[in-house]
């Protein structure tokens, strides 16, 4: 399994799995805009070629923000996420990230212990935030560079 950063290549792949995966997915095109945009934040696990999970964020120094994690199906409870998350963490530290937020529903409970483990602590709560089913999100922060370092 090789992890990189995302190129506009892996846009297909990730844009398959957001249909699969999430009820509000971003489109092929939204994936692209994305990658190529200054401070993405985009990084692709890889098997055979083919994109089996992602994570997808903006980086705006020193703050960053996951706007997206996925993992087929199929390659979930291996810890691709968690390692995916980090490899994202320590390749962007380089680049001023000294905080990362994300928001998760709050029903999505093995995202948000994936988070918990990962560091992340729970600082807010968007009620209603989310559609198609209504959730409330979660707001999450892993701060501080030497946080970042773990």
């Amino acid at each position: 399994m090789d992890f990189a950063r995302s190129v506009p290549d892996d846009a297909t792949g990730i844009a398959q799995l957001e249909e699969k995966i999430f009820p509000d997915p971003w489109s092929y095109r939204s994936v692209v805009d994305l990658i190529t945009t200054e401070g993405a934040m985009c990084f692709t696990a890889k098997e055979g070629g083919r994109v089996i999970a992602y994570v997808i964020g903006r980086l705006i120094a020193p703050e960053g923000e996951i706007y997206r994690v996925a993992v087929d199906e199929k390659y979930r409870q291996r810890g691709i996420a968690y390692r995916l998350i980090d490899y994202a963490v320590k390749t962007s530290r380089g680049k001023g990230l000294e905080s990362l937020f994300l928001e998760v529903r709050s029903k999505n409970y093995p995202a948000i212990n994936l988070y918990r483990a990962y560091g992340f602590r729970e600082i807010g709560v968007r009620k209603n935030y989310y559609r198609d089913p209504t959730d409330d999100a979660i707001v999450m922060l892993k701060a501080s560079r030497a946080d970042l370092m773990d």
